[in-house]
């Protein structure tokens, strides 16, 4: 394997890291829903990451245009979700849904990934299951993270983690425009 798309595969992990440390911030922590979280982030990772490849160059220009958009706006309605439920006193629930949105929200850079590295002609199934389980992996430490980010903080730790799913969608976007 190709060490840049090995590295590429893990730095792709990252974000389910910083992601799933700022929901969890908002979150009781349960095994499962650390669990749930971890699997759903590895799989999107790696079939995004897979997916991307498979449709090729044809569709890059097009996906590139507005990809980081998308990620903005997910993360930023999670985060917004958040914030108003921790001001409130609300105890934030994790859903499949919020999961889903999150799991596509991590992924859209490893869709962009994988077709980048079709135009290279770099085979994409081993590095798509390294950014898959480097996911997973990467996931479940940021869901202890953000646990022990709630102790810390208290009862308005969901406020911040909300904070931090809007500074990465805004990092994200100013990533991709610059």
């Amino acid at each position: 394997m190709d060490p840049s798309s090995l590295a590429i595969s893990i730095s792709l992990a990252f974000d389910c890291l910083s992601v799933s440390a700022a929901r969890f911030t908002g979150l009781s922590f349960d095994r499962e829903s650390s669990l749930r979280m971890a699997f759903s982030f590895g799989t999107f990772q790696f079939l995004m990451f897979y997916a991307g490849w498979v449709v090729g160059s044809r569709f890059s220009l097009f996906v590139s245009e507005f990809d980081h958009w998308i990620a903005f706006f997910l993360l930023f309605y999670i985060g917004i979700r958040m914030i108003n439920q921790s001001v409130k006193g609300e105890k934030f629930q994790e859903t499949s849904i919020t999961t889903l949105v999150l799991s596509i929200a991590t992924s859209i850079d490893a869709l962009a990934a994988g077709l980048g590295l079709s135009l290279i002609g770099i085979d994409a199934l081993t590095p798509a299951v390294v950014a898959g389980i480097s996911s997973f992996l990467l996931t479940l430490v940021g869901s202890y993270i953000g646990v022990k980010g709630k102790a810390a903080l208290g009862e308005k730790s969901g406020a911040f983690g909300g904070a931090v799913l809007i500074l990465i969608g805004f990092k994200i976007l100013v990533e991709h425009l610059l």
